[in-house]
């Protein structure tokens, strides 16, 4: 007697060939060995850290260095130096604060003393 239905379907031994045979299942991490594999990555970002700021650093210090000995080379008039110096002075910076917005200011008044000299 026949009831419409379709018999089951069977897995066919093709199918049987790729399940991996004798594979361990994957078992989840410890939460303390995520918390070491996260430390060590922190660890990681912090050394980067340090290498891309000291390398900022001294490219920023550089120029400043290479604005000085070109003020020692040139003579510039009068007027040009006062300017210069009024916007020297006129850095309002808080380095014990350590704020990036300090650096960039620095970095901004170097680059506006050294478009001035190439003018």
């Amino acid at each position: 007697m026949t009831t419409g239905k379709k018999p089951a379907a069977t897995a066919s031994p093709a199918a049987k060939a790729k399940k991996p045979a004798g594979k361990t299942p994957v078992r989840k991490r410890s939460p303390q060995i995520s918390r070491d594999m996260l430390t060590v990555e922190l660890r990681r970002i912090r050394s980067l850290f340090v290498e891309i700021g000291e390398r900022y650093l001294a490219d920023t210090e550089g120029r400043i260095v290479a604005l000085i000995e070109e003020f020692d080379r040139r003579k510039l008039p009068m007027p040009s130096v006062d300017r210069l110096l009024k916007d020297v002075r006129g850095l309002s910076v808080k380095p014990r604060k350590g704020r990036r917005k300090d650096l960039a200011r620095i970095e901004t008044l170097v680059d506006s003393i050294r478009k001035a000299l190439e003018d």
